[in-house]
């Protein structure tokens, strides 16, 4: 036991169940203030929950593991399968109702010194939580709190755990910051202020230091709203570490952010374990990441762990169906799929084969010969989209309504669609890939340059113009996050018949409803979602009622926007595969966004990488991913998660 951290031993959890109930929607918000209650620690109203809503649910299911010295342990599974509400109770987080109903969970904070943290008191966390096990967050932005700077937040957690001043505080803050990389090094400022400023001779040291001094300040003085996701999740990475902790939780800490900064993320937080001695916990979706970064691999499947080990043994020989449908469901970078293997096909078939053989089985490779084919046919059709000198800037108004600050969003693109073809789009956040398809929707104007849709000049037409609104019908997008994309208000029906309604499609009430049963049918929803709200859905579920919504309208164009890049890669295999069917089923024309190459390779007949609001390079599909003309397309190309060559599942040669 000498080198074990943390250990945990036949851990239970529970939680209330969501059985059905048959409470109004006035009284289900009744219902749920009461649990809110409840949570608060009112347990003196648990007697006026239904007795349906009161069953518990085991969400962590007699889980053991060990964590030791300096190793990290990967955790993967899907959304539900228990990861994070182990790395909570692992932080003492478990709220009520929730509960820790069996097992121990064991920090070994000297060979001598021993807890067993599920029997810490409230009072007694502070010791140990932030301090000796530290925890990163998901989604950074949300897990700082905006109306505060970057360095009261960041001094506030150290002044908490170690006795010293605000100035001491101030300097382990900003030396945190350099560790990370999200603030330049005093050499690299000193260099910055050397070739920009060209200070007076004769004052170059006092004013150098001064220099170096007013940017770090500064940058303490920043608000979470004027950094970068990437940015963000370093500085929450530097929060983490402050006090040197033992043991170092990361739940999902790369998952909403490009495969460029993912990578930089990963290699940071390897680097920090190697160089403090720190275990870390890194749990995700996807074992792409997984294998980046750990160095044994846990499985999680519905509360329990199916499978875990030494990374290449899982990897390479897995045993349980659930890990092979986790390393399948991937869509592979350097072949072309016609569907994707989801977890289904191999839980449902239990299937014994070897996993290259059993992929093969699945789906077809689509082979070179059928891949021109398509290409020559969809560039002998028309061109349904055709843009030409477009340019969108932004900036604030100075004098006289002129603009200063002026950043060029998108900077003088042409291109062309054509009808039936799926043209994805790629680039990092910040390359101007949203703001394009907000201006060929003309959700934003364009700055100058033109967009025609079927020889209509819609960049031409005014914003209110009724022939807009025609051609909008046409126009439809399924944006990234379906949380946010629906009104919580609205049941999935009535959501999906809006825009029916507003542009006064089928004669009446009865024939939408008709319409709008058939495509969450069409959608793999069942009839009975119509009366449903977004609440009642998981994200992958959500974000089938969003591509409903955009087929309400029977569009000849859909644009994609990053609209799976937050969800795990099993239901976003479903995904991918769902709109692959809808685009042959409604012959729809595409344009498919994404950060991420192998999924836009998997999607999209052309591809067209984006930097800095121009085009890198714009060919088919299989040329931009096997032979890439430009460094910055290379830089993609080598920031995607990768598997060891003998783990490669599908070749080039199967």
């Amino acid at each position: 036991m000498n080198d074990v951290v943390l250990k945990v031993s036949d851990l239970c959890i529970e939680f209330p169940g969501q059985g059905k109930s048959n409470f109004n929607r006035n009284q289900q918000v009744m219902v749920f203030a009461i649990f809110l209650l409840i949570q608060s620690g009112l347990h003196r109203f648990g007697s006026l929950l239904p007795q349906d809503c009161s069953k518990s649910k085991v969400v962590v299911n007699n889980i053991s593991f060990q964590l030791k010295k300096g190793a990290i342990l990967g955790i993967v599974g899907e959304s539900g399968s228990g990861k994070s509400v182990t790395s909570l109770a692992i932080m003492g987080l478990i709220q009520p109702p929730g509960k820790i109903t069996k097992g121990t969970i064991t920090f070994y904070h000297s060979e001598q010194n021993t807890v067993e943290l599920t029997q810490l008191k409230p009072q007694q966390w502070t010791e140990y939580r932030g301090a000796k096990i530290a925890m990163i967050f998901q989604e950074p932005m949300s897990s700082f709190n905006p109306v505060y700077t970057i360095g009261y937040q960041l001094t506030e957690a150290i002044k908490l755990h170690q006795n010293v001043s605000q100035e001491e505080a101030n300097n382990q803050a900003i030396a945190l910051l350099q560790e990370v990389k999200v603030l330049s090094s005093d050499e690299q400022l000193e260099e910055k202020y050397l070739k920009q400023l060209q200070p007076k001779n004769g004052s170059v040291n006092g004013q150098l230091q001064a220099y170096i001094k007013q940017q770090k300040e500064a940058y303490l003085k920043r608000y979470p709203h004027e950094l970068s996701g990437g940015q963000l999740q370093r500085v929450m990475i530097a929060m983490a570490i402050s006090c040197e902790p033992t043991v170092l939780i990361a739940d999902e800490p790369t998952t909403a952010l490009d495969v460029t900064v993912q990578k930089g993320i990963l290699q940071l937080l390897r680097n920090i374990c190697q160089e403090r001695e720190m275990s870390m916990i890194f749990i995700s979706h996807d074992l792409g990441v997984i294998n980046e970064i750990a160095d044994k691999i846990l499985v999680m499947y519905q509360g329990k762990i199916v499978e875990q080990g030494d990374k290449i043994q899982i990897l390479s020989r897995p045993k349980n169906p659930y890990t092979k449908g986790l390393l399948a469901c991937r869509p592979p970078l350097h072949i072309k799929l016609d569907r994707l293997p989801t977890i289904a096909d191999f839980i449902d078939g239990q299937k014994n084969t070897n996993l290259s053989e059993e992929s093969n089985l699945i789906y077809k490779i689509i082979s070179q010969k059928e891949i021109d084919e398509r290409t020559q046919e969809a560039e002998a059709k028309k061109k349904i989209l055709s843009v030409k000198d477009l340019t969108v800037e932004f900036g604030k108004s100075g004098i006289f309504g002129f603009k200063k600050d002026v950043v060029k969003a998108v900077n003088n693109l042409s291109f062309e669609v054509y009808a039936g073809e799926t043209l994805g789009l790629v680039g990092e956040s910040g390359c101007g890939k949203s703001t394009l398809a907000r201006t060929i929707l003309r959700l934003i104007s364009a700055t100058k340059g033109d967009i025609s849709f079927e020889n209509y000049p819609i960049s031409q037409f005014s914003a209110g113009s009724k022939l807009l609104r025609n051609v909008r019908k046409d126009l439809q997008i399924v944006f990234q996050n379906p949380y946010n994309s629906l009104n919580p208000r609205l049941s999935v029906g009535q959501a999906i018949m809006e825009p029916m309604i507003i542009h006064k499609t089928e004669k009446n009430e009865r024939k939408r409803k008709e319409f709008v049963e058939a495509l969450l049918t069409l959608v793999g929803l069942d009839k009975e979602s119509f009366h449903r709200y977004p609440h009642e859905f998981s994200g992958g579920q959500r974000q089938r009622v969003c591509i409903a919504r955009a087929l309400a309208l029977n569009p000849r164009f859909l644009i994609c926007d990053e609209s799976v890049s937050a969800l795990d890669v099993s239901v976003q295999a479903q995904v991918l595969n769902l709109l692959k069917d809808l685009q042959q089923t409604f012959k729809l024309t595409c344009i498919f966004i994404s950060h991420d190459l192998s999924v836009v390779r998997f999607m999209s007949d052309r591809i067209m990488v984006m930097n800095k609001g121009e085009i890198e390079e714009l060919n088919t599909a299989d040329e931009i991913i096997n032979n890439p003309q430009k460094d910055y397309t290379q830089k993609l190309l080598d920031s995607i998660p990768q598997f060891p060559e003998e783990l490669v599942c599908l070749s080039d040669n199967s």
